[in-house]
C-alpha cells in the first residue's frame, strides 16, 4: 500500500494533470472505444491503476493475472501496460512476436544509470544496442574467453570454502549472505577488472564496499517503480527526492568507472614503454583494444564504462541472490541436504572438491537450482519490454509503446502451470525428467521457469551465471553439513522477500556450517 502522502500527491497531480490534459483524455476515450484491449481492473482518471501497486507489485499483478486473465491491461499514468505470468503468453511475446517486443522503455533511472540506455540490458532496440550486444557476444562471453577463466573460478571457490570454514571455526553462525557476495563480487571483477575486491591480498576492504554498496544502489533504483515515469507532472513535485539520487548515484557510479579505465589506460602505457608483453588480458583490456565506431581508433569511453556496469550488475547480485536463496531452502529442508550430498558423495566422492566438470552430472542439485528459480527468481520481473509498434495478442489489441511486465514470480506460482496443492512447497523433485533427460535450467521449451528470459533480449551470460550459481552451491553442500543457528526450528527460518530489480530476502541469511571432508581438502 502507499502511504497517505503519496496518495494525496497522486491526487493532486491527478487534478492538475486533468486540467492540462482534457484534449489528450477526449481522444483517449474515443480510442478505447474502437479497439478492444485486454482484460484488466477498472481505473482511476490520470493516475489509472498506480494506486493498486503496492510494496510487492509482483504479487499484486499475480493477483490481477489470476483474476482477469492470462494477459492483463493496465494504464500506468499515461503509460499502457500488459502484464503476464502465462507460459503461452510469454511465449507469444519473447518468441512469436520478439520483433515487435524486443525494445526497452526509456525510464529516468535508464537515462541517469545505464548512460543514458546506451548498455546492453537497457537500451532500446536499434543499431547501437545491436553493436553493444555483439562486441559481448564476440570479445567477452565467448566460449574461449571464459575458459580461460575456470581456473579463477576454481580459486574463488576454494577461497570461499576457507571463508566459511574460518567463519565456522569461530563457533557463530555463517552469514552466507556476505560469503556469497564476496564469491560473485570476486569472479566477476577477476574477469573484469583484472582485480579481487574481497579476501587477502584483495583491494582493500574501503574500495571492496564503496563497490558494493554502489551496486546495491544501482539495482534498487533501476527496480523502483518511478511515478515520473508514467506521470510526467510527478517530476515537478518528485516528494522523495529519487531524480536527486539518481543524480548522485550516476557520479558516483561514473567516478568509479573512470578510476577503472585510466588505471588499465596507465598499467598499458607502462607496459609499452618497457616493451613488456601483454599478459592476460580482462574485459576492460580488451575493450580498450577494440576499433571505435565510424573509424575512430579506440572505443567510447562511455561505452566501456555501460558495458562495465552490465556486465558487474548481471553477474554479481543475480547470482548471489539466488545462491543464497537457495541455501535457505536447502537448510530449511534437511532431507533435501541430505539427498544433494548423496548424489556430491557419489559423483564427487571424499577424496576432492567438486569442479566445473562435476555440474553436469549432478541432475539432483540442477533440479535444485530450477526449484529455487521457480520460487524466488532473482527479479520479480523480467527487465520490461516495449512494443516498438500496434500488434494484436489472442485477439486483443496491444498499441505502440506498451509496456510489458513479464512476472516471473507469478509464473513460478501459476496454479495452472504448476497446480494448488504444493505450490508454495519447495520441492526440487519435481523438476525430476520422466524420461532421463538432462535436466535444463538456463532454457527450456515449456517457458514454466525464465531466469535469463528469451528471444533477442535473453542475457548474453546465462551459461556463466549458471556455473556461478551451480558451482558455489556445489562446494558448500558437499564440503560442510548446515543447520540453522541455535534456537530456531529449520521450519521457522525467515523467507521473506525484498522488492526491487533483484528480489533478495529480506534479511540476511545465518547457518552454522560443519567441515564434511577431510581436513586438507580445505587448504
Amino acid at each position: 500500500m502507499m502511504d497517505f502522502g503519496t496518495l494525496a500527491a497522486l491526487l493532486l497531480c491527478s487534478f492538475l494533470a486533468a486540467k492540462i490534459l482534457h484534449p489528450w483524455l477526449t481522444k483517449k476515450v474515443h480510442f478505447n472505444k474502437t479497439h478492444k484491449l485486454p482484460p484488466g481492473p477498472p481505473r482511476w482518471p490520470i493516475v489509472g491503476n498506480l494506486l493498486q501497486l503496492g510494496p510487492l507489485p509482483h504479487r499484486d499483478l499475480a493477483t490481477l493475472c489470476e483474476k482477469y486473465g492470462p494477459l492483463v491491461y493496465l494504464k500506468l499514468g499515461n503509460v499502457s501496460a500488459i502484464t503476464t505470468n502465462d507460459p503461452d503468453m510469454i511465449r507469444e511475446i519473447l518468441v512469436r512476436q520478439d520483433d515487435i517486443f524486443a525494445s526497452r522503455p526509456r525510464t529516468r533511472a535508464a537515462a541517469h544509470l545505464a548512460y543514458n540506455c546506451g548498455d546492453v540490458a537497457l537500451a532500446p532496440l536499434g543499431p547501437r544496442w545491436k553493436r553493444m550486444r555483439r562486441i559481448c557476444m564476440e570479445h567477452l562471453l565467448t566460449t574461449k574467453r571464459l575458459e580461460l577463466f575456470a581456473k579463477h573460478r576454481a580459486q574463488e571457490a576454494q577461497h570461499m570454502v576457507q571463508d566459511v570454514l574460518g567463519r565456522a571455526q569461530t563457533g557463530q553462525p555463517v552469514n552466507l549472505r556476505e560469503v556469497l557476495g564476496a564469491f560473485s563480487m570476486n569472479n566477476v571483477t577477476r574477469m573484469l577488472l583484472g582485480k579481487q575486491y574481497f579476501g587477502a591480498g584483495t583491494a582493500g576492504p574501503q574500495e571492496a564496499m564503496e563497490f558494493m554498496h554502489i551496486t546495491h544502489e544501482l539495482f534498487w533504483l533501476l527496480g523502483l517503480i518511478y511515478l515520473g515515469d508514467y506521470l510526467p507532472i510527478w517530476r515537478w513535485v518528485d516528494p522523495y527526492g529519487c531524480e536527486k539520487k539518481m543524480r548522485q548515484v550516476e557520479k558516483r557510479v561514473d567516478d568509479f568507472h573512470e578510476r577503472i579505465i585510466e588505471e588499465h589506460k596507465k598499467a598499458k602505457e607502462r607496459r609499452d614503454k618497457m616493451g613488456e608483453e601483454e599478459g592476460e588480458m580482462d574485459f576492460v583490456d580488451v575493450l580498450l583494444s577494440l576499433p571505435g565506431e565510424d573509424g575512430k581508433e579506440h572505443m567510447d569511453d562511455v561505452e566501456i564504462k555501460a558495458l562495465i556496469q552490465d556486465m558487474i550488475a548481471a553477474a554479481t547480485d543475480t547470482s548471489s541472490v539466488t545462491n543464497e536463496w537457495a541455501m535457505a531452502e536447502v537448510v530449511k529442508h534437511p532431507r533435501v541436504l541430505r539427498k544433494v550430498q548423496d548424489e556430491l558423495d557419489r559423483v564427487v566422492g571424499p577424496t576432492r572438491m567438486a569442479s566445473e566438470s562435476d555440474l553436469p552430472h549432478l541432475p539432483y542439485l540442477r533440479c535444485i537450482v530450477r526449484e529455487t528459480f521457480r520460487m524466488h527468481p532473482a527479479g520479480p520481473f523480467l527487465i520490461p519490454h516495449e512494443s516498438i509498434r500496434p500488434t494484436t495478442i489472442n485477439g486483443y489489441y496491444i498499441p505502440a509503446g506498451t509496456r510489458v511486465f513479464i512476472n516471473t514470480h507469478g509464473l513460478g506460482r501459476n496454479p495452472t502451470v504448476w497446480g494448488r496443492d504444493d505450490i508454495e512447497d519447495f520441492y526440487p523433485e519435481r523438476h525430476w525428467p520422466s524420461d532421463g533427460a538432462r535436466v535444463e535450467i538456463s532454457h527450456g521449451s515449456d517457458f514454466k521457469i525464465l531466469p535469463f528470459s528469451a528471444g533477442k533480449r535473453r542475457c548474453p551470460g546465462a551459461p556463466l551465471g549458471l556455473v556461478f550459481v551451480l558451482l558455489g552451491l556445489a562446494r558448500l553442500f558437499h564440503a560442510f553439513d548446515w543447520a540453522p543457528p541455535e534456537g530456531i526450528r529449520a521450519e521457522e527460518m525467515d523467507t521473506q522477500e525484498v522488492y526491487g530489480m533483484t528480489m533478495p530476502k529480506a534479511k540476511p541469511l545465518f547457518a552454522v556450517a560443519k567441515p564434511r571432508l577431510p581436513p586438507h581438502l580445505y587448504l
